[in-house]
């Protein structure tokens, strides 16, 4: 049998040692409280309260909590008080929200947050002075570790000005434009030209970013991209080249890239290169051009480890952005949801100034 007196010792000791750590993380900076429980030091102290469900794989869910209630209620406890303390609630516009810490952080000057709800919303980013948020731009696939690089960040007050061709009441007919998306990915509709139409007729799904976009204007006799569109936040141009979505990427043997998608990327970095290298010339034809990137629009249903190839191609590339059908697909449905968003956020701030 255990020694009682042990016993005691032990949760003395714990409860010492506690006591001692907790002193400490008060006392140090924010960062050096970081280095103490980063590095899965967190995710350590909270397997030794209560190890997960994986680690008792013979026994039903009911009995794993039966057999650690005191831990489970512990880990439920920690959860309650984190929810209650840390979704911050506020004030902003004249609209109450909540605001709450981000499980990322990617930048080092600015600190990203949660609104909404509690622990839940959108995903928003505080950096100099400003508050921007997310649309998602790409296909996140289960357990696919997330970068800024996937996220536009927009500020409110941009927002606003990329919705404004949207009007409110036209949200819920923009599903539409999705599901015709959809039905020409399903039925494997190869035809360009009924992508280039799609996106001609329904601009927003790039995000809103821009507040037109010109099918085929030349650059010179040579150089004629499928669309030029003009940016919402400075007037400036960037290139949209659309490829069809079954275009072959990929060399069936060792898995490197076919002809088909080095032509299409070298098309997209000599229209790069034209703008910028002839950018008076094109100044002067009334087209605008400044800091250009290029949307080159190919591919589709591609692998992780394809998809990692095109990613490492890009950072060669900075002014070249890939989005595959699936990345349009997701890009479309976040700029609705955040179009949404945006609409309730309008409607709320009309109502708070109405009853003011």
């Amino acid at each position: 049998m255990p020694n009682p007196n042990n016993t005691e010792e032990k949760i003395a000791e714990a409860k010492s040692l506690l006591q001692k750590a907790s002193g400490i993380i008060q006392e140090v900076t924010d960062v050096e409280a970081a280095k103490i429980l980063g590095d899965g030091v967190l995710d350590l102290l909270l397997r030794s309260i209560l190890k997960p469900k994986e680690d008792f794989p013979k026994i039903s869910i009911y009995d794993y909590l039966l057999q650690n209630k005191h831990r489970a209620m512990l880990v439920a406890s920690l959860r309650h008080a984190i929810t209650q303390n840390y979704s911050i609630k506020g004030t902003v516009e004249g609209k109450p929200v909540f605001v709450s810490p981000e499980y990322h952080q990617w930048f080092q000057d600015g600190v990203m947050f949660l609104q909404g709800g509690q622990f839940e919303g959108v995903i928003g980013l505080y950096k100099d002075g400003e508050v921007k948020f997310a649309i998602a731009a790409r296909d996140a696939r289960e357990g696919e570790q997330l970068g800024p690089e996937d996220f536009i960040f927009i500020p409110i007050e941009e927002a606003k000005e990329r919705f404004k061709s949207i009007k409110p009441e036209s949200l819920d007919s923009l599903d539409a434009a999705v599901k015709r998306l959809e039905y020409l990915l399903e039925n494997q509709i190869g035809d360009e030209s009924e992508y280039q139409s799609l996106l001609e007729e329904n601009p927003w799904m790039l995000g809103a970013e821009y507040e037109a976009i010109d099918p085929h204007r030349a650059l010179d006799d040579r150089n004629i991209p499928d669309f030029t569109g003009v940016r919402v936040h400075d007037k400036y141009r960037d290139i949209i080249e659309i490829k069809s979505p079954f275009l072959p990427l990929f060399q069936t043997r060792g898995g490197e890239f076919r002809s088909d998608f080095n032509a299409a990327w070298n098309q997209a970095e000599r229209y790069i290169d034209f703008t910028l290298t002839d950018s008076d010339y094109l100044r002067r034809k009334g087209l605008m051009f400044e800091n250009p990137k290029c949307y080159l629009l190919i591919g589709y249903a591609l692998t992780d480890e394809q998809r990692k190839k095109i990613t490492v191609k890009e950072r060669r590339n900075p002014s070249i952005r890939v989005l595959t059908y699936d990345d349009f697909l997701a890009y479309a449905k976040a700029t609705i949801q955040f179009g949404k968003n945006l609409k309730s956020r309008l409607e709320d701030d009309t109502d708070a100034g109405n009853n003011g």
